[in-house]
């Protein structure tokens, strides 16, 4: 094991959740780093596939020694950072395994403050989510590969967060950060770049009606959402793929053993804009029963019904709990636009369980109050109470809003029938 990265990680580990100064994140981050770290050297190397983890290295390796190495830009932009990396670590793909797990457990802080921000009502204990954002099985392995998946996860919610918090504070020393964030994501992933910025332009044009006191309601904002959904295909026309380019990398990607949708191609940008809806739910929840013909479609199958439940949590949670309308546009319009963006392209789900990582953490943001319902049910059968006897109270009549506001829509609806 590359001795020297592990010891700077497990120092600006400790120094991070010292700043953050939440003892049981603390347990559970030192925790889910020294699983990172077994599962990307010792279980990695034994699964028969490789990834791109060689082209990364490849390129990390040139860049350090000279020499030209011909790769796409998002591959060579990496790969330039792995190289940096090389200068002062080991030159070998463990350094990097062992600084994604130092990034996979970062990435809950900028995710926590989300929910607050999201949902004002919500408790600062959000260990149900903390859980699932460290330890789900499939984004854990994942996010352990010596790839660009770690950092850039950290990076788009670290990205929101500030944007988030620029937002709401006024906080505009903060708000310089962005450029540079926005710069090193669309080197990596230019694709979650320019959605991040058409979530920002809806989030934007909800606040300027919300300032001139137009009254917002779910059809207004649905049709914020259609417009900016239109413009962005355009944005995505501009400066990703012509058609040519999008039926040339729709076919590269429809190769491999766990392909879906085989030999569909775009005839004009309609067609986008057609199956945009029916290519977003493949994205987002293949690999479905019909497809698992080997171990990995299985393991990959796995994620499928946890998806089902948090994308359903998160509908529950926006439709009945109070939230920020401005960061939930922003949030919901990130991810629509992200998984349509994504799904017109990706045809191998093997590659969407990497890709949709970002959205699966995004659709547990948003199911945050039901998630915390689901934690004091836990909570309450281990018998593990809250600090105070308040704040349980507290917490349990949070928990329960949902309930109420359904049985009292159940009677309402029965007394309209009668």
């Amino acid at each position: 094991m590359a001795l020297s990265p592990f010891i700077v990680s497990v120092f600006l580990l400790l120094l991070f959740t010292k700043f953050y100064d939440d003892t049981v994140y603390r347990a559970a981050a030192i925790i889910a780093f020294l699983g990172h770290v077994f599962v990307s050297l010792i279980l990695v190397p034994m699964v028969p596939y490789g990834w791109d983890i060689g082209n990364f290295h490849d390129v990390a390796v040139g860049i350090i020694s000279g020499e030209l190495i011909a790769a796409s830009s998002t591959v060579t932009s990496f790969g330039t950072l792995q190289g940096f990396l090389y200068i002062f670590f080991p030159a070998e793909p463990s350094t990097k395994a062992i600084l994604n797990g130092l990034f996979a457990v970062l990435v809950f802080i900028p995710i926590s403050y989300i929910c607050r921000r999201l949902y004002p009502r919500l408790d600062s204990e959000q260990y149900g989510v903390m859980a699932l954002i460290l330890f789900m099985p499939l984004p854990f392995y994942l996010l352990s590969l010596p790839m660009r998946d770690a950092l850039s996860v950290l990076l788009v919610f670290t990205l929101l967060a500030a944007a988030i918090h620029t937002a709401t504070t006024r906080n505009f020393p903060l708000g310089l950060t962005l450029a540079p964030m926005w710069g090193m994501m669309y080197l990596f992933r230019p694709e979650l770049a320019l959605v991040f910025l058409v979530a920002i332009g809806a989030a934007t044009a909800v606040w300027v009606l919300r300032t001139i006191d137009f009254e917002l309601s779910i059809p207004s904002l649905t049709a914020i959402v259609g417009v900016v959904g239109v413009l962005g295909v355009g944005i995505f026309a501009e400066f990703m793929y012509s058609l040519e380019r999008a039926n040339s990398e729709l076919s590269y990607r429809a190769r491999g053993g766990a392909v879906y949708l085989e030999g569909m191609q775009y005839s004009s940008w309609f067609d986008f804009i057609l199956v945009a809806p029916t290519r977003a739910i493949y994205f987002q929840f293949a690999p479905f029963p019909l497809h698992v013909e080997q171990i990995f479609h299985l393991l990959a199958f796995t994620m499928t019904p946890i998806v089902i439940v948090l994308f359903i949590s998160a509908a529950r949670s926006l439709y009945e709990c109070e939230y920020d309308e401005i960061i939930a546009v922003m949030l919901v319009v990130f991810y629509l636009a992200g998984v349509a963006g994504y799904g017109l392209i990706n045809s191998n789900f093997g590659t969407n369980v990497r890709h949709r990582i970002v959205f699966d953490f995004l659709l547990v943001v948003m199911a945050a109050p039901v998630i915390k319902r689901w934690e004091l049910q836990v909570r309450e059968w281990l018998g593990v109470s809250p600090r105070d006897r308040e704040q349980h109270d507290e917490q349990q009549r949070e928990a329960h809003e949902l309930d109420r506001h359904v049985n009292v829509r159940s009677e309402h609806s029965q007394e309209t029938g009668d």
